[in-house]
């Protein structure tokens, strides 16, 4: 009985332990910075990560970008990318398709995207909300038309979205790239950031493991 209720306890010790492995990590970057009127080039945005001992399990992202009256939404095209590996297409156009060339009318974001949620390139057919800017508001899916912005259309494939960061080392250069793909109006990318879910590479995990199992045989020689 002795030995069972010492077992026990050590189980519970290291599964609060394992379970507290799993981390997210919030991030805000700001920018202000005014995004070139229809111009491909667009406007970069590069933040360098350091120091983790971790793979992404999962990843959301955070995006505000203002306008005048002129600056539809429908006119830009925004992409994340890690130098390690992945590419997301966070907005492609959004509200452009056959019947539609130009796309949505809204006057910007204040937007999380997040895998699973509504996709936002159709925004306006899931009751969407807008500050008191005009800005699109809530959390949405990424558009993840991965297209020629100027040939884009709602029905291409979704293979860019969120997922693309799963297994990832979160270390090394994010970019985010923004392009107003249409004449006419001013926009500014006020600020993006990250919320990276993410569990310790295996090197770690192990080391855990050992010291979990050092832990436990003192336990038997103090008993």
């Amino acid at each position: 009985m002795t030995v069972k209720r010492k077992t026990s306890g050590w189980m519970i010790i290291l599964m609060l332990g394992v379970s507290s492995l799993s981390w997210a990590d919030l991030m805000t970057f700001n920018v202000n910075e005014s995004i070139p009127d229809a111009d491909p080039t667009g406007l970069q945005n590069t933040q360098t990560l350091s120091g983790y001992d971790v793979s992404i399990e999962s990843i959301s992202v955070t995006l505000k970008i203002s306008g005048d009256s002129l600056a539809f939404g429908g006119d830009f095209f925004v992409s994340l990318q890690n130098e390690n590996g992945g590419y997301s297409v966070l907005l492609n156009r959004v509200g452009k398709t056959a019947s539609d060339d130009l796309g949505y009318d809204m006057n910007g974001f204040d937007l999380t995207f997040s895998l699973g949620s509504n996709d936002v390139h159709l925004a306006e057919n899931f009751s969407p909300t807008y500050d008191v800017d005009g800005l699109l508001t809530g959390t949405w899916g990424s558009d993840g038309r991965n297209e020629d912005p100027d040939t884009v259309l709602d029905t291409d494939l979704r293979d860019a979205q969120l997922d693309v960061f799963n297994g990832i080392n979160p270390n090394g250069d994010w970019t985010l790239f923004v392009a107003d793909m249409s004449q006419n109006g001013t926009a500014k990318l006020e600020s993006w950031g990250m919320d990276i879910q993410a569990i310790p590479e295996p090197a770690t995990m192990a080391l855990i493991g050992l010291a979990g199992f050092g832990l436990l045989v003192g336990r038997r020689f103090m008993c």
